[in-house]
């Protein structure tokens, strides 16, 4: 793989956005097949198929995962006893370059295309139908989800995939964009990140358009991700100009990747001169998952993220994690076990901790007669 076909495609990165929904889904009915194998195990190939299409299209695994809603552990998992039950190999991995498909993978993957376009065609009406009967004996008792709009943040990610949680969908974007998204109406809560200044023990509460209430969720230990070692002595972010060094970047509209170039202007370091500047993630663990791999030397993230792959981290600053939302949903119970769930996760993840409450403003004396 050259350099150049490093950059991310549209495809895997929308897939890696939406990363979970969980309780009061729409309805939505889908195929499923089972193959039976010699050992008795069966191997799901549909489930299988989206893994390896997702491989096809960004060949990381952690990334993969994340797209899906798995864990690092749990993808692996699944593909090695598919080859186990199926006796081929269907993923090879390639030293720098992440994992790729095997023959036999694309073989396997064409044909449940070829199967689901075939079974969806015939299966379409009789779907249709059972899904609008399921759709009607859950429409009076389900209430609708909460749509949370959010930059990418670990702790939420836990919260859905272990369901403390439920009756939200997550939607994983830019700082910037999920509060458009709360103030245009596209959602009803915006999880989002600011600096904390230097020195200071307690963070500003942010004035947000559109939103009845903004809490503080987590603290949030912010640098550069670097290798086991850090065997290139990287210290600061003037030193992603030197030569030799390779970065990945978080994508446009991060609040991450924002903090990064305001660092770099108050240094006078030109982002074109450092290599890898234009390579997109769209997450911190697509962008430790990355330096893990080799394919670059540093990236700016979370602390929490180069703890998870086993990395270095030099760190640059602290940042407070926001909630914000709607009018009165800050008293709505499925909000309120969102926010207990991420401050207990905060208080016992290393490389965050727990948000400092913002001060409020005393009112001003103002003159009598």
């Amino acid at each position: 793989m050259s350099d150049g076909s490093r950059k991310r495609s549209p495809t895997p990165k929308a897939m890696v956005e939406t990363v979970a929904a969980s309780a009061a889904p729409t309805p939505a009915l889908g195929l499923s097949a089972a193959w039976p194998t010699s050992g008795g195990a069966g191997v799901e190939l549909m489930a299988l198929a989206r893994l390896l299409a997702v491989l096809d299209a960004t060949p990381r695994m952690a990334a993969a995962a994340e797209a899906l809603g798995l864990s690092y552990r749990s993808a692996w998992g699944r593909l090695v006893d598919a080859e186990r039950a199926l006796g081929v190999t269907l993923v090879e991995r390639v030293k720098g370059h992440g994992s790729r498909l095997t023959p036999r993978g694309r073989e396997l993957l064409a044909a449940v295309r070829r199967f689901e376009g075939a079974a969806g065609a015939s299966l379409h009406e009789p779907l249709a139908r059972l899904g609008a009967a399921v759709a009607g004996l859950t429409a009076v008792s389900a209430p609708l989800a909460l749509r949370l709009a959010a930059s990418h943040d670990l702790l939420l990610q836990r919260c859905i995939a272990e369901r403390e949680a439920i009756g939200l969908t997550l939607h994983f974007t830019g700082s910037e964009i999920a509060l458009d998204a709360l103030a245009n109406g596209a959602c009803e809560l915006a999880g989002f990140h600011r600096p904390v200044a230097a020195g200071s023990q307690a963070a500003v509460r942010p004035r947000i358009a559109g939103a009845g209430f903004v809490v503080p969720l987590a603290r949030r230990d912010q640098g550069l991700i670097v290798a086991k070692g850090n065997p290139l002595r990287i210290r600061e972010v003037v030193d992603l100009a030197r030569p030799g060094i390779r970065f990945v970047n978080r994508q446009r509209g991060a609040a991450t990747r924002d903090w990064l170039d305001r660092l770099l202007r108050d240094a006078r370091i030109d982002a074109q001169r450092i290599v890898g500047y234009e390579i997109e993630e769209a997450s911190h663990l697509s962008v430790a998952a990355s330096v893990a791999a080799g394919d670059a030397d540093a990236g700016f993230g979370l602390r929490a993220a180069a703890l998870r792959f086993g990395l270095d981290f030099v760190p640059i600053g602290t940042e407070t994690y926001w909630l914000a939302g709607l009018d009165g949903l800050d008293r709505e119970p499925r909000v309120r076990s969102l926010i207990a769930a991420v401050r207990r996760f905060a208080a016992e993840t290393p490389g965050y901790g727990p948000a400092v409450q913002p001060r409020r403003k005393k009112p001003s004396r103002q003159a009598t007669d």
